[in-house]
């Protein structure tokens, strides 16, 4: 699965049997920044019956963690993080704010509930794809700029920032997974004249 992560906080509201379900999906980097958050959500929401949460730190091997805070086990924080596992986005909290309305739901319900919520979050915010890439600088003759910027441009997702001076100096930033054979193919179809510098990796 594709790693994503959230560029815009999105938020939600599911009204279900009198009850009201705030869904909250925010990007964080560190799990103090997941409880900050969460603390926040608590103190503006206070009245509210329930604040349960799910969090995921980390694109490899993530720090995961989730709280029904007093709903019936495995109603609340588990869907919400089975919501953040399905969905592919890393470093992420979702907070789901639930305001009594006076009828129970049953444990199907709440899992209904807390799972439409955190969904509806996600699906309101900003979310992006994220890849490795290989950051490359490539110097060429004027000659060969057409060709380069043809190869280039028929491989989905690089991105090439040009600098013109007594030659091309060409930056671009390829998918890593692709980045070798893509190179190359530029050397073999500049006869070995341009000037490839690695330049560094990194997420965008």
């Amino acid at each position: 699965m594709d790693k994503k992560k959230i560029i815009k906080n999105g938020e939600s509201e599911v009204i279900i049997k009198k009850s009201r379900f705030l869904g909250v999906a925010a990007y964080v980097e560190t799990e103090e920044e997941a409880r900050e958050l969460v603390n926040s959500i608590k103190k503006e929401h206070f009245s509210a019956r329930h604040v349960c949460y799910a969090y995921s730190i980390g694109e490899e091997n993530p720090r995961l963690k989730f709280s029904d805070d007093g709903e019936p086990g495995g109603t609340a924080g588990k869907p919400i993080l089975d919501v953040i596992n399905n969905s592919g986005i890393y470093n992420v909290v979702i907070a789901v704010i639930r305001y009594f309305g006076g009828v129970l739901l049953g444990t199907g319900g709440l899992v209904r509930a807390y799972t439409q919520a955190a969904a509806e979050a996600v699906q309101a915010a900003g979310v992006k794809t994220v890849c490795l890439c290989s950051i490359y600088e490539i110097v060429l003759d004027y000659s060969d700029y057409d060709k380069v910027m043809y190869i280039l441009n028929q491989t989905e997702g690089v991105m090439a920032e040009t600098d013109y001076s007594d030659k091309v100096t060409v930056t671009a930033t390829i998918p890593a997974d692709c980045a070798d054979s893509l190179v190359e193919t530029i050397r073999e179809k500049t006869a070995g004249k341009s000037e490839i510098s690695y330049l560094r990796d990194e997420v965008i």
